[in-house]
């Protein structure tokens, strides 16, 4: 399970079968999947009728339907308008599931954006024959039924099914990786904003000086010129008015922007802590004691993480509150003001 092209194709295809279709063991909610799905066209008065509330979720939330990103939005449509499903879609043939792998990638990806379509297609190829560390011997993890239909192996998910609810392991998952998402859009305007003043305090080296002076104390600019930081040319600032108001709002907020990129790299170091329940070289369990950890909320893990979350997103609106009274065309203005104000001032200084 450390691969993880390898983990979420095994965990979403167990999934389809467990929570999707309830591992085919209720015939009135596969007659009511293969009636919706042998309709021209799938209105959503159709899945309303046959459908039951789970089922429904459970497609919405896996992306079964392309043009429908939530249950809220599906909720939000009349009852005439159409869901599409794709060409191709999970089909039941002869009591096996079988899931076209564009379906299972599209799935995957959907949550996942870390995993691309050449690695997928990687792991199918591993999927099919996996050895085992102890024995030596080789087992299918999947099987691929004619060009493009894959299935769980049998085995695979009753071993699987011991350990608790995949789904709410994988949902847990996706919140903690939504967050990361949301913190690195923060962080990503931040630093777009920092460039504008000058991107050398985007540089890695430099970022490093800026986080060793803001937890010594430092003022943060001359500390990077004693560290012998190439700035540009427009922190060559030592004989201008420091009481100007351009020069202070321009140095006011160049500061507040790199505090808050700190403030942002803070969240990230906590989100990382999270993460390592899970995964990383420093991680405290196995993806497979996760899944345990979480379903029955063992050591109070999901009590833990959600409050952390909770903490976190808090912190990351509070900074996202404050980045929306910058634009990108502010920021370019006053540091075109600021640097007309120091052509002028060098040439007052000319002229004396």
């Amino acid at each position: 399970m450390d691969n993880v092209d390898m983990r979420y194709t095994v965990l979403f295809l167990y999934i389809i079968r467990n929570d999707l279709l309830r591992d085919l063991n209720d015939d009135d909610l596969v007659a009511s999947y293969e009636r919706v799905l042998a309709l021209d066209d799938i209105y959503k008065s159709n899945v309303l009728e046959f459908w039951d509330e789970h089922l429904i979720e459970t497609a919405i939330d896996l992306g079964l339907f392309k043009n429908i990103r939530s249950i809220r939005e599906f909720e939000l449509k009349e009852d005439d308008f159409i869901l599409k499903m794709g060409e191709e879609t999970i089909t039941i043939e002869q009591g096996t599931i079988l899931v076209p792998d564009d379906t299972l990638f599209a799935m995957i990806q959907k949550r996942f954006k870390l995993i691309n379509r050449r690695n997928f297609n990687t792991a199918l190829i591993q999927l099919k024959a996996v050895r085992c560390e102890v024995a030596g011997v080789i087992h299918p993890f999947i099987f691929q039924l004619g060009e493009n239909d894959i299935t769980l192996a049998e085995d695979l998910y009753y071993i699987l099914d011991q350990y608790g609810n995949i789904f709410q392991a994988i949902k847990m998952e996706i919140t903690i990786e939504g967050f990361y998402k949301r913190f690195q859009e923060t962080y990503d305007k931040i630093t777009e904003y920092i460039d504008l003043f000058d991107p050398v305090l985007s540089n890695k080296s430099t970022l490093s000086k800026i986080k060793k002076a803001m937890e010594e104390g430092k003022s943060i600019i001359p500390y990077l010129k004693e560290e012998k930081v190439k700035l540009s040319d427009k922190f060559d600032n030592d004989s201008v008015d420091k009481n100007a108001e351009i020069y202070q709002k321009w140095n006011e907020t160049l500061l507040r922007l790199i505090q808050l990129r700190y403030q942002t790299g803070r969240i990230d170091d906590k989100l990382l802590e999270i993460k390592k329940y899970y995964s990383g070289k420093d991680k405290i369990y196995s993806y497979l004691q996760f899944i345990e950890k979480v379903s029955f909320n063992e050591d109070e893990i999901v009590d833990k993480i959600q409050q952390k979350l909770r903490a976190l997103r808090k912190e990351i609106i509070d900074i996202d509150e404050e980045i929306g009274e910058y634009t990108k065309k502010d920021m370019k203005l006053l540091n075109l003001d600021y640097e007309r104000f120091l052509l002028l001032s060098g040439d007052g200084e000319d002229e004396e």
